[in-house]
């Protein structure tokens, strides 16, 4: 029997389904962006960030923006999420808690005299070198709240 010459084995593979291939899949990125200072809405937004990141094992980062700094300090009143029966503070450290990343807008916090100690270990302030490649990537999910 004679052999197939190399061209039309490499033809012939080339045309072959790619289902036995396996390729390495890269989670979704999502990004829950808050800026609301109202509990429910913010508690709505980061139950639903920690429901992806739990279901779909996507890369979620969140971004506070203006009312919604006041829920990742470490300390004062933390307003309640009824719906999880607990307060902020304790929606924000589930959503650390499980990987996710949490930004504060450099502005936001500059303007709310907000200092890095104040907030929960995880949070960080982040300018917009870091925050607009997120807002601005045509691959990345952007959830406003």
């Amino acid at each position: 029997m004679k052999s197939l010459p190399l061209g039309i084995v490499l033809i012939i593979l080339a045309w072959l389904p790619a289902s036995n291939v396996v390729a390495e899949e890269t989670p979704p990125q999502i990004v829950v962006m808050l800026s609301t200072d109202d509990p429910q809405v913010a508690g709505m937004a980061l139950h639903m960030a920690w429901g992806m990141k739990r279901m779909t094992n996507s890369e979620i980062t969140v971004i506070l923006g203006a009312g919604s700094l006041q829920f990742a300090l470490k300390e004062g009143d933390s307003p309640m999420f009824a719906p999880k029966k607990k307060n902020m503070r304790a929606v924000m450290q589930d959503v650390l808690d499980q990987g996710s990343r949490i930004y504060v807008c450099s502005m936001c916090a500059f303007a709310q005299n907000i200092k890095q100690e104040q907030l929960l270990e995880g949070v960080t302030i982040e300018s917009g070198a870091v925050i607009m490649p997120l807002l601005a990537d045509p691959k990345i999910k952007v959830l406003s709240f």
